[in-house]
């Protein structure tokens, strides 16, 4: 064989198959993922709402570690955002909104136009969102916002704007014991990450830093979270990549990641 002709065959033997925790989209899967993952949520939000007693005790022994370590912050950004109805409200909004929409949206987003990225996007959502769930059940946490003697203010029912988790209609929706980690936050890392990895406007990758940051604010301004809740956050986000990195060969997820911003779109 001659040299043009072992040029001409490079690349042409079979390639290999990815494993299933990278499967490409198809959009029934994701489906199935999405209520798979509703499933045992909702299972460990009814076993957490009927056995309180034990989320209040780490709650207790989560802050006070806190103050040991001279982080406790809730409580100072909390005063700020309940004396003030506009700030309070629209921390309330970003809340219930930015979470329940943004993930999906992003996620979408990277279905439709970065489809190249999307098994490795997937994976970094799964992972943490599973390990969180995992520590719900394992080591419940009751929000600053339920524990009694802090003069938490829960913003939520003072200042009800498109949701209240607390004592609302929603309440039986939401898991309340379930504070460590903050999922709310791992899943703005995700968001912020992926926009930035694969969006070509540097507006809107400013915007995706922006995101983590105000969501962190937020959660510890409604009460609704401790500060070592959001560092739980950021360890189950940064577990994700670890494990991806780990399973995948050196630099694969991220050429695959920096491949998709070349294809057409946002």
């Amino acid at each position: 064989m001659t040299a043009v002709d072992e040029r001409a065959t490079e690349g042409t033997g079979p390639t290999r198959r990815q494993p299933w925790w990278l499967a490409p989209a198809r959009w029934w899967r994701e489906i199935l993922v999405i209520v798979i993952g509703y499933g045992v949520y909702t299972v460990i939000q009814h076993h957490l709402n009927v056995s309180p007693a034990p989320a209040y005790r780490n709650a207790a022994a989560l802050l006070a570690l806190e103050h040991r370590l001279g982080i406790a912050a809730e409580h100072p950004l909390n005063q700020l955002f309940a004396a003030h109805a506009y700030l309070a409200t629209a921390a309330n909004c970003w809340y219930v909104a930015m979470h329940e929409a943004a993930t999906p949206a992003v996620l979408l987003w990277i279905f439709i136009r970065r489809r190249a990225a999307y098994p490795y996007a997937r994976f970094l959502l799964v992972v943490p969102t599973l390990l969180g769930f995992v520590l719900y059940y394992v080591v419940p946490v009751a929000p600053p916002r339920l524990l009694p003697g802090l003069d938490m203010i829960d913003t939520m029912a003072r200042y009800p704007g498109l949701g209240d988790y607390s004592t609302g209609a929603m309440s039986h929706t939401a898991a309340q014991y379930a504070a460590f980690p903050s999922l709310h936050l791992a899943w703005a890392l995700w968001s912020g990450a992926m926009v930035c990895w694969l969006a070509r406007h540097w507006c809107i990758r400013v915007l995706a830093i922006c995101y983590p940051v105000g969501t962190a604010l937020v959660v510890l301004g409604t009460a609704n979270h401790y500060v070592l809740d959001l560092v739980g956050g950021v360890l189950v986000t940064a577990f994700g990549v670890w494990l991806l990195w780990l399973l995948q060969p050196a630099g694969e997820p991220f050429r695959s990641l920096e491949s998709a911003t070349d294809t057409p779109g946002a």
